[in-house]
């Protein structure tokens, strides 16, 4: 039964997932413009250079070679200019190119959709005509069938507006009608060939993922019998040594072992069930990700159990890499979510923050665990080498990966999938997940958890 309170919160809660489902369409519209500008991006100098050219030279061919019924030089030279950034983009510096998909619709849309579509609605030519069903095929080669109509429109839509409000326009009624039918077909074509070809992609993301599983799932059994046969040898080992020596001591033909050996092959039996367990780590980490998160249940937790959990069982490479992780000695919550799931986020937050620091060659890492209002939290800060301000806004990206070394260059390491599923994951259990850094100062991820009595999952 509801009580008063929750019918005086119900609109708020309303509001609030509205607006939650709002953002994230936003989000993921920002998203799909990240990705679509990535895979564009080797062609961008050449689009640049190309652009740039043709829309200044074509001037005399349409003016005086072969005369159209109207030309705008002005409008041309700064659709021309539009393209110029994209031919200097390896010269951009780094700080802008946070800001290149944008730049990159924008530019699209100017001189695609709006600079042809007017001068396509002013002339009605069969050169203007060839040239937008042109330009509308390169599009959609271009961009996604969601980002297509977002740039086609919105530049058809201003194109239509200036020709309305441009004097002595006058639209060429009987072929711009024999005209639309022939977009509407190159429109439905080029849509069916993308939905085809992400389908194909999907199938082999599908192909890929069951193989994963079936490598993952056949890889249990020879590690598991690695793992006995290790357990065994340490559990034998002190006493072949004492058999040895008491040998030794007897004067019995034994061969020399010396005392280096027996440690390095002490050493070794450490080696491999710390190896096992991190090849276990990462089979289970998998396979987490491999499953649809919606699918996991939730169940009343404590914070710092599941920390301390993850920093007990994490598979470090050394004493050292453990030595350099601290934990806050205050500070527990209550939260809804699945101990896997929270033990694996962190997982990947503190591999990544070792992989980092290992490779700046300093850093600490602290965890931080901090009720509070209106989210409890958990932090994972570093010491380490930062983020660049252009990779920032992308890092939860699914398949985006950037790795970045002392001297400020940078390469792509890993699958890009640890972050995007951390984000998944913690939207699941409600909260969210958020970056913090500065370059070559810090980084710090915050996981935000909603109180388990609010009720707030989103």
């Amino acid at each position: 039964m509801s009580t008063p309170a929750d019918k005086q919160n119900r609109p708020r809660r309303f509001f609030r997932m509205r607006l939650w489902l709002l953002l994230r369409a936003l989000e993921r519209f920002e998203t799909t413009m990240f990705l679509r500008t990535r895979y564009s991006q080797p062609k961008m100098v050449a689009i640049g250079v190309v652009g740039s050219f043709c829309l200044a030279v074509y001037y005399p061919v349409w003016a005086y070679l072969f005369p159209q019924p109207y030309e705008n030089l002005p409008m041309r030279l700064v659709c021309s200019a539009t393209f110029i950034p994209l031919a200097l983009l390896p010269w951009w510096p780094r700080r802008l190119r946070t800001h290149l998909p944008t730049y990159w619709y924008f530019a699209m849309t100017v001189a695609m959709p709006f600079f042809v579509g007017y001068m396509t609605l002013r002339n009605a030519t069969p050169p203007w005509l060839m040239t937008h069903l042109a330009c509308v095929m390169l599009l959609m080669m271009l961009f996604d069938i969601a980002s297509f109509l977002v740039v086609f429109s919105i530049g058809s839509l201003l194109a239509a507006l200036v020709f309305v409000l441009s004097p002595e326009a006058h639209l060429q009624t009987q072929t711009m009608l024999e005209y639309i039918p022939l977009l509407l077909f190159a429109m439905v074509g080029g849509a069916t060939c993308t939905v085809s070809s992400n389908m194909a992609e999907q199938s082999r993301i599908d192909a890929l993922t069951a193989a994963s599983n079936n490598i993952a799932h056949e890889l249990r059994t020879p590690l598991g019998s690695l793992r006995i046969a290790a357990r065994a040898v340490a559990r034998f080992m002190p006493d072949l040594i004492r058999s040895h020596r008491l040998a030794e001591r007897e004067g019995l033909p034994v061969p020399e072992v010396r005392a280096q050996s027996l440690h390095a092959l002490e050493r070794s039996i450490g080696v491999m069930e710390r190896e096992v367990t991190y090849a276990n780590t990462i089979i289970d980490m998998l396979l987490l990700s491999a499953r649809p998160i919606g699918e996991v249940p939730l169940s009343p937790l404590m914070a710092r159990e599941c920390v301390e959990q993850a920093l007990r069982r994490f598979p470090y490479g050394s004493r050292a890499e453990r030595e350099r992780i601290t934990l806050s000695p205050v500070g527990d919550f209550p939260l809804l979510g699945e101990e896997a799931l929270v033990v694996h986020i962190l997982f990947n937050l503190l591999r990544n923050a070792l992989f980092h620091t290992d490779r700046a060659g300093k850093g600490e890492i602290q965890v931080f665990i901090e009720p509070g209002e209106p989210t409890n939290r958990i932090r994972v800060h570093d010491t380490g080498p930062g983020i660049p301000p252009d990779v920032v806004p992308r890092i939860f990206n699914r398949f985006y990966s950037y790795a970045s070394d002392s001297e400020g260059t940078g390469t792509v390491t890993g699958l890009g999938i640890g972050l995007a599923f951390c984000r998944a994951a913690m939207e699941h259990m409600g909260g969210g997940i958020a970056c913090r850094t500065n370059l070559g100062e810090f980084t710090e991820f915050t996981l935000t958890f909603p109180h388990p009595e609010t009720g707030d999952r989103q």
